[in-house]
């Protein structure tokens, strides 16, 4: 039995295409919104399902323009069914309707709370802004603001380490294949590792086989070796160091650096704009530091 050929259905696309829209639109608008800020993400190759933050982003950003897009055909098909939403029942022209009143009203409604910061705007905002800084932890923060786009030389100067000794140290983990130049970014990506992780393993040669004993009693902090006192309390390294902790915290005090005994060695250099703890070891060891 012969079917006559049924005709492409353009409203049928453009619906089906709003509505696939919208639900990735939302799966990613959830997934961004619980991220943390791009600083950390990229650092740290943050991701969810195996993409991360900035592949989201872009996900994101063209769903949202074909959202838009297929929107415009949508209404342009439906102009009709649409007018008479702004039409008196009665009399079926262009009059007063209490339903387009009230959303016109929920619309400014929401631009105004928004604009203005008030509750339950202001809240929903500040509990984003709130997620998004749980993510921060003085463990995930890199040396200095996007660190991951310096070339590899560039990183292991503000890692305190020869070149030589951190190309040895990722190639004994099995990173290979970059030159000096390289941006860390593109290394990590090669590697399969985040930018973090490139970052620790120039550090923490400690981490490889036969690197424990840089570590004893603090030795090779200063060349940036071991890697283990920026995770130590301040109160932990005077007590390794035999240092008295308050004539520590009188010496930092001192230099305007403001600490106490529970924070770690990294924490305290990051908030007085140090690019890692051991910049502060001769300071803390020496009483001639002292001004």
């Amino acid at each position: 039995m012969h079917h006559p050929s049924r005709r492409f259905q353009w409203r049928a696309l453009t619906s089906v295409l709003i509505a696939a829209s919208f639900v990735i639109l939302v799966v990613t608008g959830i997934v961004l919104f619980a991220a943390p800020p791009g600083r950390i993400a990229n650092w740290t190759n943050w991701n969810v399902l195996g993409l991360r933050k900035v592949e989201w982003t872009g996900l994101h950003i063209w769903f949202s323009t074909l959202f838009l897009v297929v929107t415009v055909f949508h209404v342009a098909f439906n102009w009709r069914p649409m007018v008479s939403y702004f039409k008196d029942r009665l009399s079926r022209r262009i009059g007063f309707r209490w339903e387009w009143v009230v959303a016109l009203l929920i619309v400014a409604g929401v631009f105004a709370g928004t604009r203005r910061a008030v509750p339950p705007f202001s809240t929903l905002l500040a509990w984003n802004e709130d997620l998004k800084q749980s993510w921060d932890s003085p463990a995930d923060r890199a040396p200095i603001p996007q660190a991951e786009l310096l070339t590899f030389r560039q990183l292991a100067e503000k890692a305190g380490v020869p070149v030589e000794t951190a190309v040895a140290r990722l190639e004994a983990r099995g990173v290979k294949g970059f030159a000096h130049d390289t941006v860390v970014e593109q290394i990590a990506a090669g590697s399969g590792l985040s930018a973090q992780k490139v970052y620790e393993i120039i550090l923490a040669s400690g981490n490889q086989s036969g690197g424990h004993g840089q570590r004893r009693g603090g030795q090779g902090a200063g060349g940036g070796a071991g890697g283990g006192p920026g995770r130590k309390t301040l109160e932990q390294f005077c007590a390794d160091e035999s240092l008295a902790l308050d004539e520590v915290l009188a010496r930092l005090a001192a230099r305007g650096i403001k600490a106490n005994g529970g924070q770690t060695l990294r924490e305290i250099a990051v908030s007085a704009g140090f690019a890692r703890p051991y910049e502060l070891l001769d300071l803390i060891r020496s009483n001639s530091a002292q001004p």
